[in-house]
């Protein structure tokens, strides 16, 4: 496929070097949560954030649905975990969110998720949750130039760097302290008519819930 951008373009808006990165594991996702974080990376690699703009990420995603070529996977809703369109698209934030940390840019929205999600740890909660329209994951572009999302898998890694020009600002981030361990309630059965008789599904693996800080 043609880039999104030609590389005269690119090196026209200022974009020079990496100033972010941004990294995440997705070892052990099942197949549809896999093939939801492969069509957002194609759909995010090569876009462009002008100098001074707000990066929407629920926006630059777009729809989701089977017509953008999403499958269903589990997503948080509440205290719940059920099947909709797009689940895994968490990862996605949470990588960007990392990188947007890594360059020094202002976060101006983001949400984390209502519980831990093995997925993003270690650390605890340096993660990033969206759903549309609310909540997103908002970033400022407040660089010398444009930036470049390059997005990429290598293994069960998601990569997220972002590349523009740097002005020597210098971005810090404390360890999380991590507060409030709180060990998980016995294992609870719902009733439902959405198996059949007999059978039992497991939705979410019990883990101990914890309150998480860090200074940026």
């Amino acid at each position: 496929a043609e880039p999104q951008q030609k590389t005269g373009e690119v090196n026209t808006l200022g974009i020079r070097e990496r100033i972010g990165f941004g990294e995440t594991n997705f070892a052990g996702s099942p197949k549809n949560r896999r093939h939801n974080i492969r069509t957002a990376v194609q759909h995010l690699n090569g876009l462009i954030i002008p100098q001074g703009a707000t990066f929407s990420l629920v926006d630059a995603i777009g729809n989701v649905d089977a017509d953008a070529g999403y499958k269903q996977e589990l997503v948080i809703k509440g205290d719940r975990t059920v099947p909709e369109f797009g689940g895994g698209l968490c990862q996605i934030a949470t990588t960007v969110f990392r990188a947007a940390l890594d360059a020094g840019l202002p976060v101006l929205e983001r949400q984390n998720h209502s519980y831990r999600v093995p997925y993003y740890e270690p650390p605890i909660g340096i993660d990033a949750t969206i759903y549309s329209p609310k909540p997103d994951l908002k970033i400022l572009n407040d660089t010398p130039g444009a930036l470049l999302i390059q997005a990429s898998i290598e293994g069960d890694n998601l990569i997220f760097e972002l590349w523009g020009s740097k002005d020597g600002r210098a971005a810090e981030r404390t360890d999380p302290i991590v507060t409030n361990i709180v060990q998980p309630p016995p294992s609870k059965l719902i009733q439902t008519e959405d198996l059949p008789v007999g059978v039992k599904k497991c939705t979410e693996r019990a883990h101990a819930g914890a309150d998480a800080s860090f200074t940026y």
